[in-house]
């Protein structure tokens, strides 16, 4: 119900923007079925940089979890939108904090303060990123230019790798997701986040729970 009522209000806001008809708002807003996410509308205009993974990057697996794909794809550009060459936890968490409903209901039930833990990831990316020095802060302005302005940056601006901790909640997530028989989605993908909260984190029932599982 309540995802719903997000939904519902996604809608009519888009419809004050455009004059659409409600109908033609929400068709905006429709997901295939076997993609509950889709690529091409990202909330944030500055992650709109990739389509796609990039090849050979990722486990082999990945490729038979439609959500997946697309969140790291997210997960990707979160990367190359800073200029960094490594994938880390972090780019992760901060590409699941950016998902629309029902993820942010999912923090409030939960009394997760999301937008402060999106500020706290983002300024433990900058210190990852070792930019203490002048060329190394050229280095990564231009190449965060170069994935913005490229019109295929998975080709253009490659990633180096995939950090241990990333591909471990990859793993977290798909043991959740093989509990349930399911493929991995954004429910599955709770646990994973969780576990990396620095203030602590629910019991998996209770995760559960909240995630209608």
């Amino acid at each position: 119900m309540t995802s719903r009522n997000t939904l519902k209000r996604r809608i009519r806001s888009r419809m004050g923007k455009t004059g659409e008809s409600y109908a033609s708002a929400r068709q905006h807003f429709q997901v295939a079925k076997d993609s509950p996410m889709q690529t091409s509308e990202y909330e944030n205009p500055r992650t709109r940089i990739a389509q796609n993974l990039q090849p050979n990057l990722w486990p082999d697996w990945v490729r038979d979890h439609p959500w997946l794909e697309s969140f790291l794809t997210r997960a990707e550009a979160e990367v190359r939108n800073r200029g960094d060459l490594e994938c880390t936890h972090f780019h992760l968490i901060l590409a699941f904090l950016r998902l629309p409903s029902p993820v942010p209901d999912w923090f409030i039930q939960l009394r997760v303060n999301a937008e402060q833990w999106k500020e706290d990831v983002l300024v433990t990316i900058g210190v990852n990123s070792k930019a203490n020095q002048l060329n190394t802060y050229v280095g990564y302005g231009n190449r965060m230019t170069k994935a913005r302005k490229s019109l295929d940056p998975v080709v253009d601006v490659p990633l180096d790798r995939v950090s241990a901790e990333a591909l471990r909640m990859l793993e977290l997530a798909r043991k959740e997701a093989d509990l349930d028989g399911t493929r991995i989605d954004e429910r599955h993908f709770m646990v994973p986040m969780m576990d990396w909260h620095p203030h602590g984190e629910p019991t998996l029932e209770e995760l559960r729970h909240l995630t209608t599982r």
